[in-house]
């Protein structure tokens, strides 16, 4: 711990050490590599408590309106990148399961997406009804064709070509979202921005936890509470109306 002292590791980064170093202790133990007295004094240790600023930001109602609209140009890549916004913010979707989605993973009927995601977790999303009409409207610009459901687009003087056996990737994600956030004069967004969004308005609209969590792919519930920025909204709402 003094090495990691002198770094300046972080709370989070020297409990990860502990947690191996527990690990390591018990596996030495076991295997007669380690006195019990040694072993008791180990397990002992207690994790650093700490309590920091929730990262990143979720976006209020006006501002992924704004996102949203700012898309919106008449061009085949401008209808693409509203859905995926869209489904970000409305479903929770990380940048990998966005870009790994086919058409075969979309429920017309109830509106639906399923598709296995991180940890090999197979997990169903639905798209809130006021974003219906994004996905309508790109699958009337993409076509019924098997494949991506976001491909890259080739785009042509005269007609845009789908490369429908093509994925995005993480970081074109990435760079879409930056793009769009400058031009919406929005400031920095980053794609998991969206996510907490999404974890936002879903236990403002009365969701507990574990349905949540089901919804976000976690494997533990206090990950989940992480995405909760309810609380930091209504401050800075509450601080940007007082008057001195």
């Amino acid at each position: 711990m003094g090495a990691l002292e002198e770094k300046g590791s972080s709370p989070s980064t020297k409990n990860l050490y502990l947690t191996v170093f527990k690990g390591v202790a018990k596996e030495a133990w076991s295997n007669d590599l380690l006195p019990q007295s040694a072993y008791l004094k180990i397990s002992s240790l207690k994790s650093l408590k700490f309590e920091r600023l929730p990262k990143g930001r979720s976006l209020d109602l006006e501002e992924g309106r704004r996102l949203l609209e700012s898309c919106f140009n008449g061009t085949t890549k401008g209808f693409r990148d509203r859905a995926i916004f869209a489904v970000m913010m409305g479903c929770g979707l990380r940048r990998a399961e966005v870009v790994s989605l086919k058409l075969a993973n979309w429920n017309c009927i109830d509106r639906s997406f399923s598709f296995i995601g991180k940890g090999n977790k197979e997990r169903r999303v639905y798209l809130p009804k006021n974003l219906d009409k994004y996905i309508d409207e790109w699958l009337i610009k993409r076509g019924l064709g098997a494949g991506t459901f976001f491909p890259p687009i080739c785009q042509g003087k005269n007609t845009d070509k789908l490369k429908l056996d093509k994925e995005l990737t993480s970081t074109s994600i990435y760079r879409l979202l930056m793009n769009q956030a400058d031009f919406a004069d929005l400031g920095k967004i980053r794609p998991h921005d969206l996510r907490r969004t999404f974890a936002t308005r879903m236990l403002e609209a009365g969701s507990d936890l574990f349905i949540l969590q089901k919804a976000m792919g976690h494997s533990s519930v206090a990950t989940t509470a992480r995405y909760d920025y309810r609380n930091e909204q209504s401050r800075r709402k509450v601080c940007k109306e007082l008057t001195f």
